[in-house]
């Protein structure tokens, strides 16, 4: 039985850490995008563990809004071209280059670049397709109606500390004078618990230079925001570059998950891979794939022992005990030190140990 001593010390510790982690979540919104290695993927939480970047090729056009499947609460909604793994590779690499520089200011990129990102040989055909994906990515817009999100985007675009970065002053007056009124609307929604949502695309503008390939692109102010991964665990690239389509969707996915994966429906982790197949069809096959992977991804050291499949009282199958292998959890550089070592300092002094391509080959054995 804890003394009351060490129970106010826990009390003082989980205060602390708390403090310290809102501050963090408030000041690492940025007009600057946080300072993470370009060695690492980062996405957001809503996005990664969302369906809008699906394993299915490249083609597919959604002319309406379309709601997309997400295993958190988050209302998103997406119209214009099908986005892919692709798709989202390109567009994490591009959140990376603009860390550390004003959102105020235009990324340049190279198609000889993407072509690299993506593994792909310098054929005419695949620098077409590189193209393509850039006009994807500006053609796109995606919806946003989670009240969890829109507070998010509210606290990081009125943010007093916007001022007090690179180039703040500008990015703060481009804040105000462009979304000031969509802001204001979105807090009177969420304070008068009325439907709010906010549309932005991935990419604002671009400049090409057809001779030197050099293309500039400005990002949207407000998706770069939402898009890049605050909040995420991070995955190294060399271990995302060896993952097949639905890898690349599911060990992300994971690694978003701090303390593990909860009990989810194989029916559900299907509907994730934006898959345009029949689940009672792959089913059996799937769970088979499935198995094998993670197999292997437990043997590769990449997700912890424990995992399960298991059916509940209906009869459907879940997977349970999913986390990402401790020897390749990445932190982003923007984790305040002071909220391990002042923790870690008071639990010392009281010696507390602190509680703390196509569907059908999706799920093939592999990376």
């Amino acid at each position: 039985m804890p003394t009351p001593q060490i129970k106010e010390a826990l009390e003082v510790i989980d205060d602390r850490k708390t403090k310290l982690q809102a501050k963090f979540e408030f000041e690492s919104g940025q007009g600057v995008l946080p300072l993470t290695n370009e060695k690492y993927f980062e996405q957001s939480n809503p996005i990664v563990r969302s369906a809008l970047y699906s394993t299915t090729k490249m083609g597919k056009v959604y002319s309406e809004w379309t709601p997309i499947f997400s295993f958190g609460k988050s209302g998103i909604m997406y119209k214009g071209p099908g986005l892919t793994i692709e798709h989202e590779v390109v567009m994490a690499r591009l959140l990376t280059l603009a860390r550390g520089k004003s959102l105020t200011k235009p990324v340049h990129v190279f198609l000889a670049d993407i072509l690299r990102w993506l593994d792909l040989g310098d054929s005419g055909a695949n620098f077409a397709k590189a193209r393509t994906i850039l006009d994807d990515l500006a053609t796109g817009e995606i919806k946003i109606a989670d009240r969890m999100a829109l507070k998010r985007l509210y606290d990081i675009l009125t943010s007093p500390t916007i001022a007090d970065r690179p180039d703040g002053k500008f990015y703060k007056e481009s804040i105000e004078n462009r979304f000031g009124p969509m802001l204001k609307m979105i807090a009177h929604g969420l304070e008068n618990d009325e439907p709010v949502d906010i549309t932005m695309r991935f990419i604002a503008n671009r400049a090409h230079n057809s001779m030197t390939g050099k293309t500039l692109l400005s990002l949207d102010l407000i998706s770069a925001v939402f898009f890049d991964g605050v909040n995420t665990t991070l995955l190294p690239f060399e271990i995302y570059d060896k993952l097949d389509r639905f890898g690349k969707k599911l060990l992300p996915f994971i690694a978003s998950h701090r303390d593990g994966v909860f009990p989810i429906k194989l029916e559900n982790y299907h509907k994730f891979s934006g898959s345009i197949s029949e689940y009672a069809k792959v089913k059996r096959r799937m769970k088979s794939d499935l198995n094998k992977r993670l197999k292997l991804w437990e043997s590769n050291g990449w997700i912890e022992s424990g995992w399960e499949f298991y059916r509940n009282e209906d009869g459907e199958d879940l997977i349970r005990g999913l986390k990402l292998g401790a020897d390749i959890r990445c932190r982003s550089e923007l984790t305040i030190a002071d909220l391990e070592s002042q923790a870690d300092d008071l639990e010392g002094e009281f010696q507390v140990q602190e509680q703390a391509p196509h569907q059908q080959d999706a799920f093939e054995q592999g990376g």
